[in-house]
């Protein structure tokens, strides 16, 4: 039986081993019938001839400077010496479209910080791209986190949103019958993990924008290149933006989140929430979905637990932060180890949650999912209300609405925040580093630092009364005037580059394309 052949291995751009495919099989045929052109040349050069024949007499080639390091001398020994290397500027669209493209299809997992504004460029050269407008692409629908907001505010600048299936693969055919200025997506929804999207965008003179609303690092798991670091990075927490910067990002701007002005608590109250005039109302998961598959295989050492639990008992915030420097993680990027910081972390923020609910006594309700019911025993536990059909009535017509602020971002604000002053509701919360973005004298006369402390700050401001009131009031007019999704949206544009100015000066804004 033959020996199978050995199949080299060598590093990616961010330091993962990978082993070489080769064969014919490894290459994608593109572009037109003109002379061979190979934009590299897999592990075996010198077969290339054998498996194409059109390369018999020579070929111009591209090959990355990363792949001819990792595979050595003799990799460079064997490339046929009738093929023509190119420099990277020697491969112009028309060639693109013109030659007979061989293309090692395993670059862009390898480097795609090197084949992916080329990957783009050919994509372009043989799909074209239509004009481009002043407006904005939201991949996902109308369900997805923040796009309906979003969508809203964009438009209310003067700046068209427009949502897009958040599929990778449809952008190169929606690119053909129109370009946007901007690309924001939520989360890094409708980028795939290489950047092949990224590039194609870039390439087409779309700025794109990646707005973190849950942990970056986490987020940062499923991304396999650093095409991250070239985007317009957004993070609803301003602790991320040095870490991320430190690991070559090169704008990263701290956007929490806002107020939707429409959110209103005038409409019906649920069934389920009747009854809430004396209530302490907490609204929200006992976890996040798909919580233990994210985690799967990591773990935290109970006296970690154990010393995060006495820290929580003091009043300090055993956060994301504190679990890196504990598990001694210093890049959190790439790979899943920081994972297990996000884990302890997560685990904190329930027992912190736990603690604070069991401290509020018998004026609690819990309006969220069964995990509650065993770990609040005898609490008040009322099923989900949907976000969009009876929340905001629900923080209106409660005594007070309670915010816990989890641990996985540091100095993150949740939708709490905003959303219960804007339904005319009142809002307790506990002390935040990231409630910094408001009037000092506001967030001291509703926050807590201690679980014990709640009960006394409830009872004080439970009823009706002027200060209450005049808190409300002072609340939400803050929030109005400064924390809406139309002055996030209006930061993002100016940060892009394209605000408000700029658009309504140019009606039919024109960017041209990197590269010409």
């Amino acid at each position: 039986m033959p020996q199978r052949p050995q199949r080299r291995e060598i590093l990616d751009e961010t330091g993962r081993p990978r082993t070489l495919d080769s064969g014919p099989e490894a290459f994608d045929r593109l572009g037109g019938d003109g002379p061979p052109l190979f934009l590299g040349l897999g592990p075996e050069p010198e077969r290339l001839a054998e498996w194409f024949p059109e390369a018999a007499a020579g070929a111009d080639f591209l090959e990355c400077p990363g792949t001819e390091a990792a595979l050595g001398p003799e990799f460079v020994a064997a490339i046929p010496p009738n093929f023509r290397r190119l420099a990277l500027e020697d491969v112009a669209p028309e060639r693109l479209r013109r030659d007979r493209v061989f293309w090692f299809r395993q670059g862009m997992r390898l480097h795609p910080g090197f084949w992916g504004p080329l990957w783009a460029r050919l994509g372009l050269a043989l799909g074209g791209a239509g004009p481009q407008q002043a407006t904005a692409w939201l991949p996902g629908d109308e369900q997805a986190l923040l796009l309906p907001e979003l969508s809203r505010a964009f438009g209310s600048l003067g700046f068209p949103a427009r949502l897009i299936p958040d599929d990778p693969g449809l952008v190169p055919e929606l690119l053909r019958r129109e370009r946007p200025a901007l690309y924001v997506s939520v989360n890094f929804r409708g980028l795939d993990p290489f950047g092949e999207t990224f590039h194609l965008l870039r390439q087409a003179g779309v700025r794109v924008a990646v707005w973190c609303v849950d942990n970056p690092f986490h987020l940062l798991t499923r991304i396999k290149s650093r095409f991250w670091t070239q985007a317009l990075i957004l993070v609803t927490d301003h602790w991320f933006v040095e870490p991320l910067k430190r690991l070559g990002a090169e704008q990263v701007l701290h956007l929490p989140l806002a107020a939707d002005p429409g959110f209103s608590g005038d409409g019906p109250l649920p069934a389920q929430a009747r009854g809430l005039e004396d209530r302490l109302v907490f609204v929200g998961r006992s976890v996040f979905p798909d919580r233990d598959g994210f985690f799967a295989g990591a773990r935290s050492a109970p006296e970690n637990l154990a010393l995060a639990g006495t820290l929580l008992a003091q009043g300090t915030r055993p956060h994301f932060g504190w679990w890196l420097k504990r598990l001694g993680i210093d890049r959190p990027w790439p790979g899943n180890v920081v994972r297990a910081a996000g884990l302890g972390a997560d685990q904190s923020g329930l027992a912190w949650r736990t603690l604070c609910l069991r401290a509020a006594g018998p004026a609690l309700t819990v309006i969220g999912d069964p995990g509650w019911q065993e770990l609040l025993p005898g609490a008040d536990l009322r099923p989900p209300v949907d976000y969009y059909g009876g929340l905001a009535a629900v923080y209106r017509h409660a005594a007070c609405s309670l915010n816990i602020t989890g641990m996985l971002l540091p100095s993150g604000l949740t939708q709490r925040h905003f959303d219960v002053w804007t339904a005319g509701g009142f809002l307790l919360t506990d002390a935040n580093p990231g409630l910094d973005i408001f009037p000092e004298e506001l967030v001291r006369a509703v926050a807590f630092a201690r679980a014990e402390e709640l009960p006394a700050l409830f009872s004080r401001l439970a009823g009706d009364s002027p200060e209450k009131r005049a808190l409300a009031r002072q609340w939400r007019e803050t929030i109005l005037a400064g924390h809406t999704y139309a002055h996030r949206a209006a930061k993002v544009l100016a940060a892009a580059g394209l605000d408000r100015t700029l658009v309504s000066a140019h009606k039919g804004l024109e960017v041209r394309p990197e590269n010409g």
